[in-house]
């Protein structure tokens, strides 16, 4: 198969395109739900729910005119624009991607500020990850929007840069809820309560770490290609790279997912409140029951 045939350079980024579709309606049906299940909450939270779900959806239309524009418009286009360049959707999608990690990043920042009882120092130490995470996706964005050239992209320092701080950040998150959630920390509460502390632990722990893998993904990916398009105009040979210009592409899999675990995350951890709160109600339920009926 050609090296810059249509199935290589693209057939990565489409399996990914049609996995993140799934994710979407996945994160829809679970925006749906915590509409209907939580009317209580606080307009400032659905406010900033629907702002990241608004930044997702248009994602999502991104890169199907992503797909659209290379696949059928550029088919077999030969024009400088198809050739060389970008779809501006790319390029709008790659910064609703980051700002979408960045949202959800400061959510979870939130929580861990509340369950580690306002610690500034872990606290903080997530904000500045997530900031400067964030603060390295505008800078390839900005790239892109100047060249508009995928080798600009992915040379530049800022990317590998930008994913791992982003994957140490979700690292950081996860370890922080399960040290400050743990059983040993929950001891002095009584067992029942401990067993609903235990579920949402494990709830913040799945769904962070499942973010935090696809986040590795990428870093992996985005760190390998830019060390062989380094190294491919210095002192190794021409093939590697190509071979760096085509791994470029495979970066478009996990590229295209990882804005939609993030929200899928969030929204999971935000509607297990109601399975736990129904759970632990129940159990109150039962134990206040009167042993003589007062039906009549």
């Amino acid at each position: 198969m050609a090296p810059n045939s249509i199935e290589v350079m693209w057939g990565p980024g489409l399996i990914g395109f049609i996995i993140a579709t799934v994710f979407y309606g996945i994160s829809f049906g679970q925006y749906m739900f915590y509409l209907r299940s939580f009317p209580q909450d606080s307009k400032r939270l659905k406010l900033f729910i629907m702002t990241v779900f608004l930044f997702e959806t248009i994602h999502q239309f991104a890169m199907m005119a992503i797909y659209w524009s290379i696949l059928i418009s550029c088919r077999r286009s030969t024009s400088l624009e198809c050739m060389t360049k970008f779809p501006w959707q790319m390029l709008l999608g790659l910064f609703m991607s980051y700002s979408v990690i960045f949202f959800v990043q400061c959510f979870y920042a939130y929580r861990v500020w509340t369950i580690t009882g306002n610690n500034h120092w872990v606290t903080g130490i997530i904000c500045v990850l997530a900031t400067t995470s964030f603060v390295c996706g505008m800078i390839v964005s900005g790239l892109g929007v100047y060249t508009r050239s995928p080798e600009a992209l992915f040379s530049t320092k800022w990317s590998p840069i930008g994913s791992f701080i982003s994957a140490l950040c979700d690292s950081v998150i996860t370890v922080s809820i399960w040290l400050f959630m743990r059983p040993a920390r929950t001891g002095n509460v009584r067992r029942k309560s401990r067993n609903y502390v235990n579920d949402i632990m494990w709830v913040f722990i799945n769904m962070g770490l499942f973010s935090c893998i696809v986040a590795i993904s990428v870093t992996v990916l985005v760190s390998d290609c830019h060390l062989c398009l380094q190294d491919g105009g210095s002192r190794l040979s021409q093939y590697m790279f190509q071979d760096g210009l085509i791994g470029q592409f495979y970066t478009a899999a996990p590229g295209a997912v990882v804005g939609k675990s993030y929200v899928n995350s969030m929204m999971t951890v935000l509607n297990a409140r109601k399975s736990i709160r129904e759970r632990e109600q129940c159990g109150y339920n039962l134990t206040e029951l009167p042993t003589i009926p007062t039906i009549r």
